[in-house]
């Protein structure tokens, strides 16, 4: 079979390439020949006059000790290898978070090629966590329902692909579903000693779940039996997860005193590990406790703290959520004016992400009600509590109806204030059930 000769300025044939490998091996012509192809055959491919079978291609590769789809495209990289490579790269975006559009293009392009290579669960794990990042829980749903239901990850193998569905189950209502598939979960991790911090790491989840529901008691025993686990077995950050996950079980049950010794903890851990982000967050959530119990003076010195590690260099994301908290606190404080410079500067840093846009929007109602603007205050508010609802974060939301209703009532709109807190009634009693009006 005649091929064209013709190629790519400066690109080497397959011809040119078996010539330049069989000269490296010091082979003739004759010598690389098979058992189906003699010399002359060998002379024409490298000519570029023959294009050879795949078992003609596979025997010379073999001779030359290089890979036949080296040979046959020059280059060293499998097709399976480069969508391994691809799908490693989207997985690197995801665990940074620093282009979640890039991770979503590889991975839809690699769901789009239909190759039975073994790597669809990967590429869908993958693509749930990215969905669920953006906020989009019920596509994360529908991407992680089918592979664990199909169990292609051991729980203990991949236990991120577990917390995530849990948490896309609570934020889209489903709290029940969340509990089962953890109790699973940490049944699957309890049958083997070697998965110890998995053990601890499902409970820290459970925990979550629980507390959403309002169940506290039995999250604070699921939690108990975690840091009775992580005692001298599990390294800082899994100590330091034990004990933010503590701190958010008491927020739910609305004690603020325990969940600020929880983070103090949490810091302390992170202190002598040197993780200076976890430190910044800390500070920011401190900050927050404190603003929410009526003490804006000590959260601001959290602020200053964790203004100092974030300055340089940081997430958008966590430094959006530093001037959410520091709004909140000048509007306490009564600086009107800077408690607006950083709401609106939150907002540029958070508007885009649906996970923390309900945040921004907090602040800018805080801080457009400090100013005198009730209106624009009462319009942000009232989104904000909305998607917080549809998240399932309903003891965020109660924070955000406290502000809301105490700016109508500032402003004299007395039954608006009312109809308000009328309103935060029906998600507040069952202590996050089912959110929707």
């Amino acid at each position: 079979m005649t091929v064209d000769r013709a190629t790519v300025e400066g690109e080497e044939t397959l011809g040119a390439r078996v010539k330049r490998l069989r000269l490296s091996k010091r082979l003739s012509q004759r010598e690389l020949a098979g058992p189906d192809f003699d010399g002359s055959y060998i002379a024409h491919i490298e000519k570029n006059r023959r294009a050879p079978s795949l078992d003609v291609l596979q025997q010379i590769a073999s001779r030359l000790g290089v890979d036949p789809h080296y040979l046959k495209t020059g280059s060293s990289v499998t097709p399976t290898k480069e969508r391994e490579l691809r799908l490693a790269d989207a997985e690197l975006s995801l665990r940074l978070g620093d282009d979640l559009d890039h991770a979503e293009r590889l991975l839809g392009g690699l769901l789009d090629e239909d190759v039975p290579d073994g790597l669809e669960a990967r590429v869908r794990a993958t693509l749930g966590g990215v969905v669920a990042r953006r906020g989009d829980h019920r596509e994360a749903i529908e991407q992680l329902e089918p592979i664990v239901a199909a169990g292609a990850f051991h729980p203990c193998v991949r236990p991120d692909v577990y917390e995530t569905l849990s948490r896309s189950y609570l934020a889209t209502g489903l709290p029940v579903l969340a509990i089962k598939l953890l109790e699973d979960a940490i049944e699957a991790a309890d049958a083997e000693e070697r998965y110890a911090i998995q053990q601890i790491r499902f409970r820290v989840f459970l925990a979550t779940a629980l507390s959403s529901t309002g169940a506290f008691e039995r999250a604070q025993q699921t939690l108990d039996e975690a840091s009775r686990r992580a005692e001298g077995v599990a390294p800082p950050e899994v100590r330091i997860s034990v004990a933010w996950e503590a701190a958010r079980v008491a927020w739910n049950r609305g004690d603020s005193d325990e969940a600020l010794q929880a983070i103090h903890y949490a810091r302390a851990l992170a202190e002598v590990t040197e993780d200076s982000l976890v430190i910044a967050r800390s500070h920011v959530l401190a900050s927050e406790l404190h603003t929410c119990e009526g003490r804006p003076e000590q959260a601001r010195e959290h602020l200053r703290q964790a203004e100092s590690i974030l300055s340089v260099g940081a997430d958008p994301v966590d430094r959006g959520l530093l001037r959410v908290e520091q709004a909140r606190v000048e509007a306490a404080l009564g600086d009107a004016h800077q408690a607006l410079v950083y709401a609106r500067e939150a907002d540029a840093l958070l508007h885009d992400h649906v996970r923390h846009k309900a945040n921004a929007q907090h602040a800018l109602g805080v801080a457009y009600a400090a100013v005198g603007d009730v209106d624009a205050a009462d319009i942000e508010l009232d989104e904000a509590v909305t998607l917080l609802l549809e998240r399932g974060q309903w003891r965020e939301a109660l924070v955000v109806v406290r502000d809301w209703a105490g700016a109508l009532r500032a402003a004299g709109r007395d039954d608006k204030a009312f109809a308000v807190l009328e309103r935060s009634t029906r998600f507040s009693r069952y202590g996050g059930g089912s959110t929707q009006d």
